[in-house]
C-alpha cells in the first residue's frame, strides 16, 4: 500500500496524540518526553500541536509515522524533532519520505537548512540522517538522563 505524508488538522488530534503516545511507548530512549507525562496532556495542547510544522505518514487509514518541526528565527535553522516510524514499516521508504518532507519544507520556507540531534549510540539513525545529507556538527548536547546528543544539520548550498 502506498504512503501518504500529510499534516493534520486541529480535529484530528486525536491522531496525533495516538501516534506520539506509541513512539513514546516503541522507543522510549529516542525521545526528550515520556509516555507516562504526554498521556496526561489536555486535548487544547495535542490541537495546539496539530498547527505546528508536523507530518504524519499514513497506510491508507492507519498512521505508521511521525516527524515535527521547531520553527526557528531567521538566524537559525529549524529543527527536526519526534521522528518516529511504526515497527511494521521501517525499512520501506516512510522515514525518507518523512524527513524529505521536512527537507522540502525548509527550503520552501526559506530557511538555510535544517538540524536535529540524535542520541549518541543510536548508529542506525545517524546513517540514516546522514544518507539524507545531513552531517555531524561536532555539537554535543547532554540528556537530564546522562546521555549526549549529537548535532547535525544540513545547509543549503
Amino acid at each position: 500500500m502506498p504512503i501518504e505524508i500529510r499534516s493534520l488538522q486541529p480535529e484530528e488530534w486525536s491522531t496525533y496524540r495516538a501516534v506520539r503516545l506509541a513512539a513514546l511507548k516503541d522507543s522510549p530512549d529516542a525521545f526528550g518526553g515520556s509516555y507516562d507525562k504526554s498521556v496526561a496532556y489536555p486535548e487544547t495542547l495535542w490541537r495546539e500541536w496539530c498547527g505546528q510544522p508536523s507530518w504524519f505518514a499514513f497506510t491508507g487509514t492507519t498512521p505508521v509515522g511521525m516527524v515535527r518541526v521547531f520553527a526557528a528565527p531567521a538566524e537559525e535553522l529549524p529543527e527536526l524533532v519526534s521522528m518516529w516510524v511504526a515497527p511494521e514499516v521501517r525499512g520501506r521508504t516512510v522515514a525518507t519520505d518523512l524527513v524529505a518532507t521536512v527537507i522540502d519544507w525548509a527550503r520552501t520556507s526559506g530557511a538555510m537548512g535544517v538540524r536535529l540531534f540524535v542520541v549518541d549510540g543510536n548508529a542506525r539513525a545517524q546513517r540514516f540522517y546522514e544518507r539524507m545529507g545531513l552531517c555531524d556538527t561536532g555539537v554535543r548536547e547532554p540528556l537530564p538522563d546522562g546521555r549526549t546528543e549529537i548535532g547535525m544539520e544540513l545547509r543549503f548550498g
